[in-house]
């Protein structure tokens, strides 16, 4: 991978700078950008905006990824603009105007901004890729940047502590720009950040999570818009997406919304009502996705030891009562034994795999080594593929028991389009 902002911004200006055609909100973090985006979004829609969103990775189709007004890119318009992108790059490099081939994100990323500057949005709300500071989508000059919570992730490209991390991220910080950070920060992190704000003479806006009344019953949080984020003390909605660690990231995308149709001249009245409609309708596959069945399944995209953790409480909280099975599957790179032993206590049966066409998945041999360490090896079974492993997830689960898939996003992925073509 090559990582920095030449290449892409050459190709942006050999493309007519796209980026510049449209107003964004740029954000960054370990976990729960794509939540925020996902959030903010939808609040920005049910305000009525014309509204893109960027995100990244993508669950089945690379169409997922480019978003306008809630749809995905339509192939065509997606072929056309990344042939539009690939006509450019070729030309740059006859020209000697580029030393090396631009990386497919790169490609993908001046793609999308051209779609989107087709489009003519009011907003595009923009997910960093990785990191920050040499992401390909660090060019653009954003009305807002947005740091969700910071996590130990990446380290090969984004450094050995958390200070390092910390610090790749708030390279999107830009003076003038104002910045919301979330303020469930690791200490380590927190102070990154905040000195990173200061160096840009950028005063960072923390924002606390949204105050949690109860969860419903497949542990949806109810939360109550305060003071911090409404001047209308009380209000309360049921957040679309599970978990308790949501609460951060809707408290995000709230203030961010608020602030920005502010300065749209948008009613205290108007401004409500769309922070609450967006998010009790946020559409975000993949993440503690509740699939009903008999078992049910809980899809979560966690790849990372925050992660987990926050799928440990999830079910910790919500679903204690109920026998469960998880399939997990994981890359090379990630540090298996921290993403399986906080589910070590509440699974009562594991069953490794390994996703389909990645080369860098980690052998099933080598997880069920690793798993032996926490599981008794009657309840720790290998399967040769996927399809294979959620059959036998179904047949080894009771009905009121719940199946658990987590550990890769390329998982998650291949599970959800098995689930399509089988209608469920």
């Amino acid at each position: 991978m090559k990582l920095g902002l030449d290449a892409v911004a050459t190709l942006l200006d050999a493309l007519g700078r796209p980026d510049r055609a449209f107003s964004a909100i740029h954000v960054a973090g370990t976990n729960g950008k794509g939540s925020t985006c996902a959030f903010l979004a939808s609040i920005l829609r049910r305000a009525g905006l014309q509204v893109g969103l960027y995100t990244s990775p993508h669950l089945i189709s690379l169409t997922e990824r480019i978003r306008f007004n809630d749809r995905d890119i339509a192939e065509g318009d997606f072929a056309r603009v990344m042939t539009h992108v690939r006509d450019a790059v070729e030309a740059l490099l006859k020209q000697g105007r580029l030393l090396a081939r631009p990386t497919f994100f790169e490609h993908l990323t001046a793609a999308a901004f051209c779609y989107f500057a087709e489009r003519s949005p009011d907003v595009v709300v923009v997910e960093v890729g990785l990191g920050g500071r040499l992401d390909a989508t660090n060019v653009l000059v954003p009305a807002a940047s947005v740091i969700s919570s910071i996590g130990d992730d990446h380290r090969e490209w984004l450094g050995p502590t958390l200070t390092h991390i910390a610090r790749e991220k708030a390279g999107i910080i830009k003076p003038g720009v104002p910045v919301y950070i979330a303020d469930t920060q690791p200490e380590e992190a927190r102070q990154a950040l905040a000195q990173a704000a200061l160096e840009r003479q950028c005063e960072p806006r923390w924002v606390e999570p949204l105050d949690i009344i109860c969860y419903d019953t497949t542990g949806r949080p109810v939360v109550c818009l305060d003071s911090q984020t409404s001047r209308t003390y009380g209000r309360e909605c049921r957040l679309a997406l599970h978990g308790r660690h949501q609460s951060q990231n809707a408290a995000l995308a709230t203030r961010v919304a608020q602030d920005y149709l502010r300065v749209l001249d948008m009613s205290d009245g108007a401004v409500e009502e769309a922070v609450c409609s967006g998010l009790e309708q946020t559409h975000w596959p993949g993440r503690l996705q509740w699939i009903d069945g008999n078992p049910p399944i809980l899809l979560d995209g966690a790849h990372n030891p925050e992660g987990v953790q926050a799928l440990a409480d999830f079910l910790e909280t919500t679903c204690r009562r109920r026998p469960v099975t998880t399939v997990f599957a994981a890359m090379r790179d990630k540090p298996v034994i921290e993403l399986l032993s906080p589910l070590a206590t509440i699974a009562e049966r594991l069953i490794v795999t390994e996703v389909t066409g990645q080369s860098r998945a980690m052998p099933c041999d080598s997880l069920e080594v690793i798993a032996l360490g926490y599981w008794l090896p009657s309840n720790v079974i290998q399967s040769p593929d996927v399809a294979t492993a959620l059959r036998l997830a179904r047949a080894s689960t009771p009905p009121d028991g719940l199946i658990v898939v987590y550990g890769s996003i390329y998982l998650i992925g291949e599970v959800l389009s098995l689930l399509q073509c089988q209608g469920a």
